[in-house]
């Protein structure tokens, strides 16, 4: 669920107080005259940063792989990281770094989730996953044949989707489906967080996941095929409204009603002729993921 967050405190004395105890540790540059250490200073905890400014402390990165690298499960965000988890996650960084750290607050947080898929990820995001919101996705990356991962931007947070299995070079399909909310407004409107201890509040994740499942119905996924007998002309119009060029030509220079109103119509026919079975095969998976990992 919870995967990267930054947060920040502008009461860093403690905690740069904590950091220079074992300073051998912590990495930062010196003043060539007076010997002294300057900012920022950075110290790792497993793969948590911790960087001390002159204004405020900044601790950032993936709360589930530090986890699994402080429980000897590995480097790896793979794994299920259920509710139980995150509040040991929490509570093991709050010893390592002996500090309270449940009023700092939070920028920028990752909410994602991992789910076993009947096909391969890398092949369902390369021939199904053919739009976001009628729109080209603004990221798609192959990592030189050792990933697949597509991303659609907005200014106040990224969508992920990407091939997990591949990887990590797992024996099985696994796809992870991400949303990165980068505006500390939004977490604070729509999720209700504003501190680390709301992230411990089961009704706030359930805001995230909520959202989360917001933006994976504005993904166009869309079957390869059908059983179903579909006349020509609508055979047609299936095809030519998978590109983005299309109804971006039609917001141009139509209404917006009319915009719209296609886009409807579009849909009901995906429904109609049964080509949106692996979105609501995956969309179940989703449900099914959270509702398991948040009881865990």
């Amino acid at each position: 669920m919870i995967d990267f967050i930054k947060i920040y405190t502008q009461t860093k004395e403690a905690l740069e107080a904590n950091l220079k105890k074992n300073f051998g540790d912590t990495i930062c540059s010196m003043n060539y005259c007076t010997k002294e250490p300057q900012y920022p200073c950075r110290r790792y905890f497993e793969n948590m940063e911790v960087r001390i400014t002159d204004r405020m402390g900044v601790i950032r990165n993936s709360v589930h792989k530090f986890f699994n690298i402080k429980n000897g499960l590995g480097n790896n965000n793979y794994t299920d990281f259920y509710y139980s988890d995150i509040q040991i996650a929490f509570e093991q960084f709050q010893q390592d770094l002996n500090e309270n750290i449940e009023d700092y607050k939070i920028t920028n947080l990752e909410f994602g989730l991992n789910i076993r898929t009947s096909q391969s990820p890398k092949t369902l995001l390369e021939n199904n996953f053919v739009m976001f919101n009628f729109d080209e996705f603004s990221q798609n990356d192959t990592f030189k044949g050792k990933g697949c991962y597509k991303q659609y931007n907005r200014s106040e947070y990224l969508v992920k989707i990407y091939d997990k299995g591949l990887q990590f070079g797992l024996p099985y399909n696994l796809m992870r489906v991400e949303i990165k909310i980068i505006d500390s407004k939004m977490l604070k409107n729509r999720c209700d967080i504003f501190i680390v201890k709301d992230i411990y509040n089961k009704n706030c994740l359930m805001k995230l996941f909520k959202l989360l499942l917001k933006v994976f119905d504005e993904i166009n996924i869309i079957d390869s095929h059908t059983a179903e007998k579909v006349p020509q002309k609508d055979k047609t119009f299936i095809e030519i409204g998978k590109s983005p060029s299309y109804w971006r030509k039609i917001k141009n220079n139509q209404s917006s009603t009319y915009y719209y109103d296609i886009r409807e119509s579009y849909n009901k026919l995906l429904e109609k002729y049964r080509l949106d079975t692996i979105k609501q095969e995956l969309r179940d998976s989703l449900i099914h993921k959270f509702n398991f990992l948040i009881e865990g």
